[in-house]
């Protein structure tokens, strides 16, 4: 949880609501600062801006340091992967979330995998045969997107 957030940032896909998430489950493990409190206490109005400084203070107060941009979304791709390996979210979610990196990142070539599960889901929820993954029906496409969920968090996350 604590590098998602830092990938999501990257991405600029933060709401002050995420924030807060982000500071309540940052006391639950045992961190703590007046700043992480506020942030956790931050009502469904805040700005985003007023919790981005929140979040910052509350970085400096914990001595936190973030990851690059490259290695916080990396790192938010993989917990993504994960989470559509543990079923937390349904594949068709994942790939979709996971296109929307690819195409963050300019089409990075770890992330083509993600352009192509999508091209194919798409594909195959109009009744099309699916170029771009030929191998992927509705009935396997979970399989195929947890399979593709390990490999990349293998390749990107040694």
């Amino acid at each position: 949880m604590l590098t998602a957030i830092f990938g999501q940032r990257a991405l600029q896909q933060l709401s002050a609501d995420d924030y807060a998430a982000w500071a309540g489950e940052m006391l639950v493990q045992g961190y703590d600062s007046r700043s992480l409190r506020i942030l956790a206490g931050l009502d469904k109005f805040a700005s985003t801006f007023e919790a981005e400084n929140y979040f910052a203070r509350s970085l400096a107060e914990l001595n936190l340091t973030p990851p690059d941009s490259d290695t916080a979304i990396r790192a938010y791709a993989c917990e993504i992967a994960r989470q559509i390996i543990e079923d937390k979210i349904t594949a068709q979610d994942g790939v979709r979330a996971l296109f929307q990196i690819c195409i963050a990142t300019d089409y990075a070539a770890d992330f083509i995998i993600w352009l192509e599960l999508d091209d194919a889901l798409d594909s195959l929820i109009s009744g099309n045969y699916p170029f771009t993954y030929e191998s992927a029906t509705l009935e396997n496409f979970n399989e195929i997107a947890k399979r593709e969920a390990a490999n990349f968090i293998a390749a990107v996350n040694p």
